[in-house]
């Protein structure tokens, strides 16, 4: 699966490269949160651009043989963004007259910042035993596939971040979640099994959600303005029928040089390099997840039971050297239908790089 992910990372990559810079200056992205690797930020206010790449899949696992790594469940996920630290329209409306975050400095009580995405997300059943070839293939997770593009809006202070998203895309046949996996599959034949049965899919229909995400930093110990351990605990909400539900977590980091979590003033005159470990837990009350249910606005052709509670659990590590910062993740979730696994355990790689225009 390591194909599957550059062939998808560089097909966004070329659509989000040549779309992002002019999309940025009209609207705001999708994110869970700021990733280890997203910290890095202009020293000066002439360079506002943040380009970052976020790679999932469990071909990720790097501690199992690739032989044996599981190609299933949340399968590959590309995330393909661009930060401003500037904030157009929405400012004005969402921003209650912050400054953008390229203008601001520390005084200020916040700043805001825009970003934009394009996300592509791959969801399989066991390839093992493919739809249609036993009696209980409905009980297990249904192909699905999702493309989107993301605006997100982030209100920043040293204490605090708030994001507002708005994610609109498509899920089906034309989120191309059949010619992706098949012509990756194709090229690593060697450690993967061909993927069958992709005409059952989770149908066609128009994806919209609508999120808010509320981080606190809790705890933060940086002598010298050098961080070595902070603590922020994060509540969300979102609303589409692409997911519909509301969650509580944290993370905690420990490291050398450690960055503000999400307020780039800070970044401005921190040390050259910095390294990090970072451990979270999340919970979420999953009301709807078009993944597990189906279509929303049509009835579902495919479905399994979801478990409306889901526990996810993740260790990380971080570096950043100058401009380029690279993040690593392992996550954990719990059973999310009732016929799936227990857990599941994919990983995330992660970059980013300042970029002076």
């Amino acid at each position: 699966m390591l194909a599957a992910v550059t062939l998808a990372a560089v097909a966004l990559a070329a659509v989000a490269l040549a779309a992002l810079p002019a999309a940025a200056l009209a609207q705001a992205a999708p994110s869970a949160g700021t990733t280890e690797a997203s910290k890095v930020a202009p020293r000066t206010r002439e360079s506002p651009w943040l380009p970052r790449l976020s790679l999932d899949n469990d071909a990720y696992n790097f501690w199992i043989h690739p032989g044996h790594r599981t190609d299933e469940q949340y399968t590959d996920g590309v995330t393909v963004s661009l930060e401003t630290l500037r904030a157009p329209w929405w400012g004005r409306r969402l921003g209650r007259g912050a400054p953008g975050c390229a203008a601001a400095d520390a005084s200020a009580p916040a700043c805001l910042s825009t970003q934009v995405s394009i996300v592509h997300d791959m969801y399989t059943p066991d390839l093992s035993r493919p739809p249609l070839t036993y009696p209980q293939w409905r009980d297990d997770r249904p192909y699905a596939a999702l493309l989107y593009l993301g605006a997100e809006g982030r209100r920043i202070s040293a204490r605090a971040l708030r994001t507002y998203t708005v994610n609109a895309g498509v899920t089906g046949p034309p989120a191309l979640g059949k010619p992706a996996q098949g012509i990756a599959h194709t090229i690593s034949k060697r450690y993967t099994t061909r993927a069958e049965g992709w005409e059952t899919q989770v149908a066609a229909e128009p994806a919209l959600l609508l999120g808010a995400r509320q981080s606190l930093l809790a705890a933060r110990w940086a002598p010298g303005g050098r961080g070595i351990f902070d603590l922020a605990p994060t509540a969300a909400l979102s609303l589409g029928n692409i997911r519909t539900a509301v969650e509580a977590g944290g993370r905690a980091r420990l490291g050398i040089n450690m960055s503000h979590p999400w307020d780039p003033r800070a970044w401005r005159e921190r040390p050259d390099w910095e390294a990090s470990l970072s451990a979270g837990v999340r919970r979420e009350y999953v009301a709807h997840d078009f993944s597990l249910d189906g279509t929303l606005l049509r009835d579902p052709t495919r479905s399994v039971v979801r478990v409306p509670t889901v526990h996810e659990y993740e260790l990380g590590t971080a570096i950043r050297i100058h401009r380029f910062a690279l993040g690593y993740r392992v996550i954990t979730r719990s059973r999310e239908y009732t016929t799936g696994p227990s857990r599941h355990v994919f990983s995330e790689m992660s970059t980013a790089i300042e970029f002076y225009p």
